[in-house]
């Protein structure tokens, strides 16, 4: 159920701002920025595997996602402006890292996938007054998207549904944000804490399926 998670949150970190002012478009991910507004919200992810839910905080380039799991309180780190990922566990003080790069690559290189969009409609999500698009991407190494993305007026992504393709099998998934707040993150947010200690195992290593 963790590592369905960790997949799903990898998968939204590359689609995020991936859909462009145009009615219908094909881009390449990695030619996009992420939403350029510094933010944090609650979150909440549904799958065929089970729910999560917790807060975030982002600003361009960087995510973080804590949250609750059967191991204790967790904390999910992708920076996909310096190319790493971690695992922390605060209670225990304890992580596991790798690169953004080697993650998005477990689940079918979804830094690299062309999306296909198509604006539907205006629709309010969270709070927030959002363009609603249909998305459809594959990667080229196995992974695919196919389903809906509400995006709101600075392109946050306030809702993802739909279903997600990597390693030979598919799940029906949804993603949401609330209460989001424009607040300049704190940098430190991001950074893994000097007094923790790396596990002695990849991040990358481990099997998401």
């Amino acid at each position: 159920m963790l590592r369905m998670f960790v997949a799903i949150v990898v998968a939204m970190a590359a689609l995020a701002g991936a859909v462009p002012g145009a009615e219908a478009a094909s881009v390449p991910v990695a030619d996009l920025l992420d939403a350029q507004s510094d933010y944090t919200a609650d979150f909440y992810v549904v799958s065929s595997k089970g729910r999560f839910q917790g807060s975030t905080v982002h600003a361009p380039g960087r995510g973080r996602w804590d949250f609750d799991a059967s191991g204790g309180r967790q904390t999910l780190l992708l920076r996909r402006d310096t190319n790493e990922a971690a695992m922390l566990w605060p209670e225990r003080k304890w992580y596991l890292s790798s690169s953004f790069q080697a993650v998005a690559g477990l689940i079918g290189g979804f830094d690299g996938v062309m999306v296909e969009s198509k604006a539907l409609g205006q629709e309010r999500v969270g709070g927030e007054q959002t363009t609603r698009y249909e998305v459809s991407g594959d990667s080229g190494q196995g992974g695919s998207f196919h389903g809906r993305m509400w995006l709101s007026t600075d392109g946050i992504m306030m809702k993802l549904a739909g279903r997600v393709k990597f390693g030979g099998q598919e799940s029906q998934i949804e993603s949401g944000l609330s209460h989001v707040l424009r607040v300049k993150a704190d940098p430190s947010a991001f950074v893994l804490p000097s007094d923790y200690k790396g596990l002695p195992l990849d991040f990358s290593k481990l099997s998401l399926h």
